[in-house]
């Protein structure tokens, strides 16, 4: 006879074996074979949201972002301008400079000083211009002569290199001519600065063409335009002195002749000068002044000199235009032969 199969175990009994949990019915064939702990939670906390989002394309140059590079040719008319303001700019203080020197120069030179008369940046810059044909003339001519004197060395590098050497050391040869200043300092003031520029150039491109150096190039810079500041100011002073010595010998026929009437005495008495007393009362003018000659208008203060005036003997007055006072300019030989036919005084 049979026995009877034994009884289920009661659940929670501990003697009970573990069932085997019932099966997937939809298994996922190429998912983990590892079960998923907690099957609650989303993978996922973004469905809405793309795992791999694509690049900006196009990201915002504000937005640190590194700058697009500039194309070539918006650079090079960037650098060619930025050349032209530089160039500009320079020739403008150079100008300056020049005028205000020259006419420094002209004034000691005739007894005065050029603050006296007031002048402005722009009588500066126009007095600075006429002087400068020669030196722009030879400058130009020079930077064509070394233009070619370039291409010439490009086309035959081997043959120019022994002269190449010995522009190396052309800074040296305006460093010996200093101490001859002082035997010609009207010569040598000029001679120096504009070797001092040539040298220093000159020893720029010959230790910089076959291995660039930009300190090199930019200390023979400085020192090239201070030396062409220095060469400006003994030009100036030689153009100068020479204007105050044709102002000296010419003052009396080249200036423009001048006759004052004013209502009050103004005490004018100088070389030449002479001095009537209207007696005609419907004059609205008591006194007439003439054998004056014009000197330099700035504003509305006229600068005037007698006739027979010298930088070594004279007096320059200075009146302001008012209604009190009436100015008259002549022109032509006649006026100017019977200014003082019989003075007053």
């Amino acid at each position: 006879m049979t026995a009877p199969d034994p009884a289920p175990p009661a659940a929670g009994s501990p003697s009970a074996p573990d069932a085997d949990p019932a099966p997937d019915p939809s298994p996922d064939p190429g998912g983990d074979a590892s079960p998923n702990p907690d099957p609650d939670v989303d993978p996922n906390p973004h469905p809405h949201s793309d795992p791999h989002p694509d690049p900006d394309p196009d990201p915002d140059p504000d937005s640190g972002a590194a700058p697009r590079p500039e194309p070539a040719g918006r650079a090079g008319l960037t650098e060619f301008i930025g050349t032209i303001g530089s160039l500009i700019s320079l020739l403008t203080a150079v100008l300056f400079y020049f005028g205000w020197s020259s006419t420094d120069a002209e004034a000691k030179a005739l007894g005065l000083r050029d603050t006296v008369f007031h002048f402005s940046t722009s009588d500066y810059l126009l007095r600075s211009v006429d002087a400068l044909y020669l030196p722009a003339l030879i400058c130009a001519t020079a930077a064509f002569a070394a233009l070619a004197a370039h291409r010439r060395i490009q086309r035959g590098p081997g043959r120019a290199a022994r002269v190449l050497r010995l522009l190396r050391h052309a800074w040296a040869p305006p460093l010996l001519m200093l101490p001859l200043v002082p035997l010609h300092p009207a010569l040598f003031d000029l001679l120096v600065p504009l070797a001092t520029i040539a040298g220093f150039l000159l020893t720029g491109y010959a230790r910089t063409r076959d291995s660039p150096d930009l300190r090199m190039w930019s200390l023979c810079l400085v020192v090239a335009v201070l030396a062409l500041f220095w060469a400006v100011s003994s030009y100036a002073g030689v153009v100068g002195r020479g204007r105050a010595a044709l102002t000296a010998a010419t003052v009396d026929s080249a200036f423009p002749a001048v006759a004052v009437f004013s209502k009050d005495d103004l005490l004018i008495h100088g070389r030449g000068s002479c001095r009537y007393t209207i007696t005609d009362r419907a004059s609205a003018f008591r006194y007439r002044y003439a054998g004056l000659r014009l000197f330099h208008i700035s504003g509305d203060r006229i600068f005037l000199v007698s006739r027979g005036w010298s930088p070594a003997r004279g007096t320059m007055f200075v009146v302001e235009e008012s209604e009190k006072l009436r100015v008259e300019y002549m022109s032509g030989a006649d006026p100017r032969s019977a200014e003082c036919p019989a003075p007053d005084q």
